[in-house]
């Protein structure tokens, strides 16, 4: 955490976010490795088709410290902690998200995974706009997800004075679709402004079209 905007010599933690792009089984090596690497207190997946009970026993069976659920909007959350509540609003042909409120280290955080909808005719200004009302009425800790929209649009202009993005901070190029030549960054990372970014890592995998995200902050 932050005192008086200096560093304090906090643990550093971790949130993994990747959107799969419906890879019919989850639970593979690339995915699991970088959860026992990396031990992240935040998982967050979008375009999570299909998640098996199968899935959830292989997670639940290698990370018994997490907490984990399979969300509406084909979305899949763990936690290193305690999933308190979970509300969801599907915003038809443009957007899905699932705000999520969770204990970790004995602190209450606020998570809200989106995903928006890749449909070139469909205004991004709506669909952000939208997120953005949200947070607004809400508190929101950590906002992430496919938001189908370039770190540089206009419409994320709203959310830099709440938020921080990962954006800055991010190790090598920062475009993160499509694998195997991603040319542009559509998969973001929020953090507010009581929080202090430290990296952000991408790797990539044929199991998905998206790079796999791992945040690091205070």
């Amino acid at each position: 955490g932050a005192v008086n905007g200096n560093i304090t010599t906090a643990k550093k933690s971790h949130i993994l976010f990747w959107n799969v792009s419906q890879n019919k089984s989850l639970t593979k090596p690339f995915l699991l490795e970088h959860i026992r690497q990396s031990k992240p207190e935040i998982i967050a997946l979008v375009e999570a088709d299909d998640v098996s009970g199968e899935d959830m026993k292989i997670l639940r069976d290698n990370f018994p410290d997490y907490q984990f659920k399979a969300l509406e909007g084909n979305m899949l959350v763990g936690v290193k902690g305690i999933i308190e509540s979970v509300e969801f609003q599907s915003i038809a042909g443009i957007c899905n998200f699932n705000y999520v409120k969770a204990t970790i280290h004995q602190k209450q955080m606020a998570i809200m995974i989106s995903d928006v909808i890749a449909v070139p005719l469909v205004n991004r200004k709506k669909s952000l706009g939208i997120i953005y009302d949200f947070t607004q009425k809400h508190p929101v800790d950590v906002l992430l997800g496919d938001f189908n929209t370039p770190y540089e649009s206009v419409f994320f202009e709203p959310f830099k004075t709440e938020f921080q993005s990962f954006h800055p901070y991010s190790i090598g190029m920062t475009s993160t679709w499509p694998i195997p030549f991603p040319v542009i960054e559509i998969d973001h990372i929020w953090l507010a402004q009581d929080y202090n970014p430290i990296q952000l890592h991408k790797f990539h995998s044929s199991l998905s079209r998206h790079k796999l995200l791992l945040a690091e902050y205070q």
